[in-house]
């Protein structure tokens, strides 16, 4: 995922805005050389279950591959706080990990790996574990509003997480937050923000991801779209959830 190494050098935590919880999460991406396929997800199989069963400030790990190239890979984790994501990093499971990249050089492209703190998360989600949803839809996306509509595009995710939470059945999760660094391994970027959200349903839970695309609250998002307020284009990524 990352040189263990930096993390023996010390990583600080920082909290980019207060209205941010203490929770952490990561979204990664990595295209795997086909020949190493197999191997890179037995390693992160081993190091997923072994975060779950051991880790205590551990919230949540998923493996998901991509809907059209079968070599691309997402990884989405939360963590309950900096100190438990060091703890993470400092694991055995993890240098089992760290050491099979090393040796084997598995990646095409990638990785790359965006840290941020989840808003408007309550209490079950910022301290329970949650379960790995069999055959559901994932995607990660990063966002880059312009500063000047900040807030206006803060209030319409908010209403659209607020909305998917409570009236979608077939929604499993929306998660989002700022751009936080973490030093030595990666720099934050104010105005980015990144996103994991999960579905279940029909064609692997693709079902739930439609449903909520003809949602009022995706509507008024979609509107929001059309007032040209990103800096930079949104980076979207489906991909389905891998059983551990």
């Amino acid at each position: 995922m990352f040189v263990v190494s930096l993390i023996l050098l010390g990583v600080l935590f920082e909290r980019t805005n207060s209205l941010t919880t203490a929770m952490l999460a990561l979204n990664y991406k990595c295209t795997v050389k086909p020949e190493h396929k197999d191997d890179w997800i037995a390693s992160i199989r081993d190091d997923q279950l072994c975060t779950r069963r051991d880790e205590t400030g551990n919230l949540q790990f998923i493996v998901g591959q991509d809907v059209d190239d079968e070599n691309t890979f997402y990884l989405h984790e939360e963590f309950k706080n900096m100190a438990a994501f060091q703890d993470h990093c400092a694991s055995p499971h993890f240098a089992r990990y760290d050491a099979f990249l090393k040796s084997t050089d598995p990646f095409v492209d990638g990785p790359t790996i965006c840290f941020y703190c989840p808003r408007e998360e309550d209490d079950s989600t910022s301290t329970g574990k949650r379960p790995i949803h069999k055959n559901a839809f994932g995607l990660n996306v990063n966002l880059y509003p312009k500063e000047s509509v900040r807030e206006a595009f803060l209030k319409v995710i908010s209403n659209n997480k607020k909305g998917t939470d409570s009236t979608e059945d077939l929604a499993l999760q929306y998660t989002y937050g700022e751009s936080t660094t973490v030093e030595g391994i990666k720099e934050g970027a104010k105005n980015t923000f990144h996103f994991h959200e999960q579905y279940s349903g029909q064609n692997h839970g693709k079902e739930g991801f439609d449903a909520h695309a003809s949602t009022p609250h995706f509507a008024a998002w979609e509107d929001f779209v059309g007032t040209d307020p990103f800096d930079k284009d949104p980076e979207v990524f489906f991909y389905r959830i891998i059983e551990p």
